[in-house]
């Protein structure tokens, strides 16, 4: 009967893995939200009387705050960047734009690719319905894409608010389902996998957080000083910010849009090889504080893996589900480790191997 209570939900799960894929996928989500806020909803339960109740809703309250805050300060050149951005991929202004790309790149390759170039650029201008078809359905169907990812981001926030609530019932639950001669592995293992997972996560969001402040900060320091035009600034460094999460890709998503963007805005003074030199430097450096200072504490404090082995295991995951696996390989792969060493360990304290 106790096998039954994991076997037949198991059989389900795989039997109906198309349709709850997805929410298996938002529960892992919240899952690891609730193993950041953890730690913090305990020690604010100690200050509130032990009313854990009290504690999820303050860190839900300033969460909120926060966000709001955020857009407040924020929001407006967000819309306009926002704005500026998705109207300029529309009617005439395409056609300006690749006109501005074919200039900038004209100026950089030899004069004998040139007409070669020109041909291809001119082709995008008067051959566009596929480009222009797909371009359109994008921006077309944003709003409701939008709408589906705030939808999932509330029932992420939901979930966690109920594992954060009732973590300790779901542990209890769980540890009762384990033979008493197990119990002290078991309670174990859960407790070094939570603190892994939650300050592997913790650490990665603070190298997001600091990539995407210093991003924006040098594209905004590069526009003033520079006296170049480049407009979306706070969007990019958010994007390099988010992409961060992504080992090897993430450094490219900011770097590229940046250059792009650079390209295809009319420049007052034209278009400069230095300053894309500059815009590279930039995030070249933003990398590089983030690599030698930032994430190598966060792989050692959380994982305690070799550089070698969280290449290989980031290139598995990616290979197996692309950025979303090289987004979680390495706790995953943590989380095997602490897994293995503990049973093993238990294994062979209760003499079984």
């Amino acid at each position: 009967m106790r096998g039954s209570q994991i076997i037949v939900p198991l059989a389900a799960a795989i039997i109906l893995r198309e349709h709850v894929a997805p929410i298996l996928l938002l529960l892992v989500l919240a899952l690891l939200l609730a193993s950041i806020l953890s730690p913090l909803v305990n020690w604010l339960e100690t200050r509130f009387g032990g009313s854990r109740l009290l504690a999820v809703l303050a860190i839900y309250v300033t969460i909120i705050l926060t966000i709001v805050g955020a857009a407040y300060i924020l929001g407006g050149t967000l819309y306009e960047q926002a704005e500026t951005l998705v109207s300029s991929f529309q009617g005439k202004n395409l056609e300006d734009l690749i006109n501005n790309l074919k200039e900038s790149v004209l100026g950089f390759i030899p004069q004998s690719l040139r007409p070669r170039a020109e041909a291809y650029f001119l082709s995008m201008i008067e051959s566009p319905p596929e480009f222009l078809s797909k371009l359109a359905g994008g921006l077309g169907g944003i709003i409701l894409k939008l709408a589906d990812v705030v939808g999932k981001l509330v029932l992420v926030l939901v979930f966690t608010f109920i594992l954060l609530l009732e973590s300790r019932n779901f542990k209890v639950a769980f540890v009762r389902a384990v033979p008493n001669a197990y119990f002290e592995m078991v309670l174990n293992l859960l407790e070094k996998i939570h603190k892994q997972v939650s300050g592997y996560l913790r650490g990665q969001g603070m190298a997001a957080l600091t990539v995407g402040v210093l991003s924006t900060i040098g594209l905004f320091l590069i526009s003033q000083l520079g006296g170049i035009a480049l407009p979306y600034f706070v969007i990019i460094g958010m994007l390099a910010g988010l992409a961060n999460l992504i080992p090897f890709i993430g450094p490219f998503v900011g770097m590229v849009p940046a250059i792009a963007v650079y390209l295809m805005t009319p420049q007052p003074a034209g278009i400069n090889a230095i300053m894309i030199v500059v815009i590279i430097v930039m995030f070249l450096s933003v990398q590089a504080i983030d690599n030698f200072f930032v994430s190598p504490k966060i792989m050692s404090a959380s994982v305690g893996m070799h550089p070698l082995v969280v290449i290989v295991v980031i290139m598995i995951g990616g290979s197996i589900m692309g950025p979303l696996g090289m987004l979680f390989a390495v706790p995953a792969f943590g989380v095997l480790k602490v897994t293995v060493v503990e049973v093993v360990w238990g294994l062979k304290a209760y003499r079984i191997l």
